[in-house]
């Protein structure tokens, strides 16, 4: 149970922390509430769901990946901007294929309301 605590706490920490997370969540509201008005199918939520997920544990990873990487070192460092940069891209990656997800989903919806 402890480690359902610190996961939770992890979290907390994250969306309290980082104005990305609190981005991300806010998308992923706003798409929620797209699936709920358009009433998407089963394996359309599937996709959202796991886009969601996916995009949320790749900031986690970013965030404590750049929270480490502050706590070797505060001055700048070739290597340390390198793994910071490399760890956004993935995040970058993951939202954006997010992103192709939801317009295949959500545009021929939005096509048919005009």
């Amino acid at each position: 149970m402890r480690s359902f605590y610190y996961a939770f706490r992890g979290l907390a920490n994250a969306f309290g922390s980082e104005f990305n997370m609190r981005i991300h969540v806010v998308a992923a509201l706003l798409v929620t509430v797209a699936g709920f008005y358009f009433k998407i199918a089963a394996a359309e939520w599937g996709m959202i769901v796991l886009c969601i997920c996916s995009v949320i544990a790749m900031e986690l990873i970013n965030t404590a990946i750049e929270k480490l990487c502050n706590h070797v070192t505060a001055e700048q460092h070739p290597a340390i901007k390198q793994i910071k940069d490399i760890a956004a891209a993935a995040v970058l990656v993951t939202a954006l294929g997010s992103l192709v997800v939801a317009l295949i989903i959500f545009l021929p919806k939005l096509i048919l309301l005009f």
